[in-house]
């Protein structure tokens, strides 16, 4: 007899991310990645996808101290965005895998904000934290969510 664990699905289905972008609460950006290995949207369903992820930054913040999420699709293309207390992630991404890019997004923000709370309360303290949010964000796109933070050093670069 043959016993397959219960998460097999999810341990294999592909996620297609995207782009990972990474805002703070004020609404300003913070990081944005994009893959090299999915190809990019073509120009007619970049419309809809930017206004979703927009939409969803300059919605209310929820009423609680809870994580906030959303899930949009737009045929096979589809964003999941998250809010915490300091930041909202969201996802763009393609194929059906909303559920396993929800969990792991939940888990980034979580750990993100616990993490560096003390250095987030302007969008000026949070971009210290760029170049640790983008090593995470990519691992996102791997399907890997880093519990501690690679320990490198980051310079804000300005021109």
């Amino acid at each position: 007899m043959l016993a397959l664990p219960f998460g097999l699905r999810g341990r294999v289905e592909e996620k297609n991310v995207r782009a990972v972008y990474l805002f703070h609460r004020s609404g300003d950006p913070l990081v944005a990645v994009a893959s090299e290995a999915v190809p990019p949207l073509e120009s007619r369903q970049l419309e809809p996808v930017l206004g979703a992820v927009r939409d969803f930054i300059e919605s209310p913040e929820p009423a609680g101290r809870g994580i906030q999420q959303t899930t949009r699709r737009f045929g096979e293309e589809g964003v999941v965005g998250v809010r915490g207390r300091f930041v909202s992630a969201c996802v763009v991404f393609r194929g059906r895998a909303d559920g396993i890019i929800r969990r792991d997004l939940v888990r980034f923000v979580r750990d993100f904000e616990e993490r560096n709370e003390s250095r987030l309360g302007s969008w000026e303290e949070a971009t210290s934290l760029a170049g640790e949010a983008s090593l995470a964000m990519t691992g996102l796109m791997d399907g890997q969510v880093p519990s501690e933070p690679a320990g490198y050093e980051y310079a804000v670069a300005s021109n």
